[in-house]
C-alpha cells in the first residue's frame, strides 16, 4: 500500500521524460547514515548523508521519515521547522534562504550532481518543488532560484560562508513562495552551454534585492526564512533552442526577411505581437522570440536587423535669398553620387532656383530623390499706410487708428505696437515695418493737426467808454510774435509785438476813421517743435 501511494504522488508531477532525469538521487531518497544519529541531518561537505548531494555550508538540513525522534530536527512529517510530508518519497531538504537585518546573513545552498554533463545548445526542463517551513519563517521570498554550472560554486576569498551574492541563476521563481501547506513547483527551460554537471539551489540576491514579504511589521533580528526542497529534475526537453542567428545587415530591397522559430514548442510569441512559428519583417530593429513548452517554461532569443545603406531622403525644398548659395547634402554610405547638374560629390552648392535630382548607387542598387531650391527676394510696395493726413478741430480728432492695407508675417510700429492696427493720439511720423527672411519692407505716414486758431472780435468801438475800446486776441494759449493792421488800401496802420498786441484804433496819435481793417497775426505753439502759424481776418472799427 505504501508503494502504491508513492506511485500515485509521483504521477501527479509533470516530469517530462522521467526516465531521462539527469539529477542523481533527484527525490533525495538514498542516504548513508544512522537515521537516529545525533548528527544525521548535517549536509556539509563529506559529512552529507545524502548520496550525490551536499551543502556548501551548515545551513541545510536533511530530513527523512526514517528518523523516529518525535519533533527531532530531522524527522518527517513533524520537525522543528514545520509539519510537512515529502512531495514524493520519504525525504526532503530544509534550507535557510533569508536572514532578516542583522550582522549575519547566512544562506543554505544544497548542491546536486548529474549523471552526465549537459550537451551544448541542448534544451532541458529544470524543475524543483519547494514549501515554506512555517514554524521558523516570519515571512516568505520569491528568490529560491537555481544555478547550473560545470563546477561547484565557491565562496569569494573574503567570505568563508554565508551567501553567494549575485550568481547568475538561470532558473528563477516568478512568484512569492508563501504556501506552507502545498508544494510549489519552480521550473523553466534551460539552454546548455555544454559540460554542466551541478545544480545549486538557494537565494543568490542581497538583502536589498531579495523580493520578500514579512508576517510582522518589525521582524526580530534573529528571524529567518526556511524552505523545504524536494524532487529536483533536469530532463531533455526534446526541442531545439530558438536561434534567430547573428545580428544581420540587409539590403532594403531584400525585405521582407523571414524569421522562423524551431518546431516542437506549444506556443510562440514575437515582440511584434505575432504568435505564428514564422514571421516576415519589413523594417530594421530588434526582434525577440519567446518559445513556450508545456508548463515547464520558455526560452527566448533576439536578433537585430539593420539596413546596409541609408535611405536617400533629401529635403523637399529649401529657400535662399538672392545672391546666396544653398548647400545640398546627401547622406553618407553610398558608393556613388550623381547630381543632375553633373556634380558627383556628396555635397554641392547652388545659387540658382530649380529642382536638383540625385541618384545614388551601392551594392544594394540605386536610389533617386530630388530637392527644390527657391530663390527668395525682398517684397516691395506691399505696405500702404495711405497719404499723410491732417486732423483738425485743434487736435480733437485724436485718437485715430492707423492700419496696414495687407496681411503681413509680422508687424512692428514705430510706437512699439506689434499688431496690424495701432491707435495714436498725437501728431508725428509713424512707421510700420515687416521683416521677411531676406530683408524687410516698411511704409510711413505723417499725421498733422490743423493750425490752432486765435479768437478775435469782429468789431470794436474806440470811444473811451470802457467797452470794446481796443482790438486784440480774446484768449489764446499760443505764443504771439507779431500783429499787423492794414486799411482798405493795404497800408500798414499798426504793428505790435509781445506783449503789446492791442490796437487802440489810432494811426499814430490820430483816431483812425471808421471802416473795415484787415489784420495779420504770426504765432507759434508751445510744443517741442515750436511750429509757426499765420492767421488773417477782418475787423470793423465803429465810432
Amino acid at each position: 500500500m505504501r508503494n502504491l501511494i508513492i506511485i500515485l504522488i509521483i504521477s501527479s508531477h509533470c516530469l517530462t521524460g522521467l526516465s531521462q532525469n539527469l539529477v542523481i538521487n533527484s527525490s533525495l531518497e538514498f542516504f548513508t547514515a544512522d537515521c537516529d544519529g545525533e548528527n544525521f541531518g548535517g549536509m556539509t561537505g563529506g559529512n552529507s548523508p545524502i548520496q550525490n548531494w551536499f551543502s556548501l555550508n551548515d545551513q541545510c538540513i536533511y530530513l527523512n521519515t526514517c528518523s523516529t525522534w518525535p519533533g527531532h530536527h530531522s524527522s518527517i512529517p513533524n520537525n522543528i521547522y514545520g509539519f510537512q510530508y515529502p512531495s514524493t518519497g520519504e525525504a526532503y531538504i530544509c534550507l535557510l534562504v533569508y536572514y532578516y537585518e542583522g550582522g549575519y546573513d547566512g544562506r543554505g545552498y544544497p548542491v546536486g550532481s548529474f549523471e552526465k554533463p549537459l550537451i551544448l545548445d541542448s534544451v532541458y526542463c529544470v524543475e524543483y518543488y519547494v514549501c515554506l517551513a512555517e514554524r521558523t519563517s516570519n515571512g516568505a521570498i520569491m528568490n529560491v532560484d537555481a544555478f547550473i554550472s560545470d563546477t561547484v560554486p565557491k565562496y569569494p576569498p573574503w567570505i568563508q560562508e554565508g551567501h553567494l551574492l549575485e550568481l547568475p541563476a538561470q532558473i528563477k521563481s516568478k512568484q512569492i513562495l508563501n504556501d506552507s501547506i502545498n508544494w510549489t513547483r519552480v521550473s523553466d527551460l534551460y539552454k546548455a552551454h555544454g559540460g554542466e554537471r551541478y545544480i545549486t539551489i538557494g537565494n543568490f540576491q542581497t538583502r536589498e534585492r531579495t523580493t520578500k514579504i514579512s508576517w510582522s511589521q518589525m521582524p526580530d533580528l534573529s528571524t529567518v526564512v526556511h524552505y523545504f526542497l524536494d524532487d529536483v529534475g533536469i530532463t531533455p526537453a526534446g526541442v531545439k533552442a530558438p536561434a534567430l542567428g547573428k545580428d544581420t545587415v540587409l539590403c532594403r530591397n531584400a525585405m521582407p526577411y523571414r524569421l522562423t522559430a524551431p518546431a516542437g514548442y506549444d506556443s510562440y510569441l514575437w515582440s511584434t505581437g505575432q504568435t505564428s512559428q514564422s514571421i516576415d519583417v519589413y523594417n530594421e530593429g530588434k526582434y525577440t522570440l519567446t518559445c513556450y513548452l508545456g508548463d515547464c517554461g520558455s526560452l527566448s532569443d533576439d536578433i537585430e536587423i539593420s539596413f546596409d545603406t541609408p535611405v536617400l531622403n533629401l529635403d523637399n525644398e529649401t529657400s535662399i535669398c538672392r545672391g546666396e548659395t544653398a548647400e545640398l547634402i546627401a547622406p553618407t554610405g553610398f558608393n556613388h553620387y550623381n547630381w543632375s547638374n553633373g556634380d558627383t560629390t556628396r555635397t554641392i552648392r547652388v545659387s540658382e532656383a530649380g529642382t536638383y535630382y540625385l541618384q545614388t548607387t551601392d551594392r544594394c542598387g540605386t536610389q533617386l530623390d530630388s530637392v527644390k531650391v527657391l530663390v527668395d527676394t525682398i517684397p516691395t510696395g506691399i505696405i500702404k499706410l495711405g497719404n499723410d493726413t491732417t486732423t483738425c478741430s485743434n487736435g480733437k480728432d485724436f485718437p485715430i487708428v492707423l492700419s496696414a492695407n495687407t496681411t503681413l508675417p509680422n508687424y512692428l510700429w514705430s510706437n512699439g505696437d506689434t499688431t496690424r492696427q495701432t491707435s495714436i493720439s498725437s501728431r508725428g511720423l509713424y512707421t510700420l515695418t515687416s521683416r521677411f527672411r531676406c530683408g524687410e519692407v516698411s511704409d510711413e505716414i505723417f499725421v498733422d493737426v490743423c493750425p490752432p486758431e486765435i479768437a478775435f472780435p469782429n468789431a470794436f468801438t474806440p470811444d473811451g467808454d470802457g467797452l470794446n475800446d481796443t482790438f486784440g486776441p480774446l484768449q489764446t494759449n499760443m505764443y504771439i510774435g507779431l500783429i499787423q493792421i492794414y486799411n482798405r488800401w493795404g497800408q500798414l496802420v499798426f504793428e505790435g509785438q509781445s506783449p503789446g498786441f492791442i490796437w487802440d484804433g489810432k494811426i499814430g496819435s490820430w483816431p483812425a476813421p471808421e471802416g473795415i481793417y484787415a489784420y495779420v497775426i504770426n504765432y507759434s505753439d508751445y510744443d517741442a517743435d515750436g511750429r509757426k502759424y499765420m492767421q488773417k481776418g477782418l475787423v470793423m472799427l465803429l465810432r
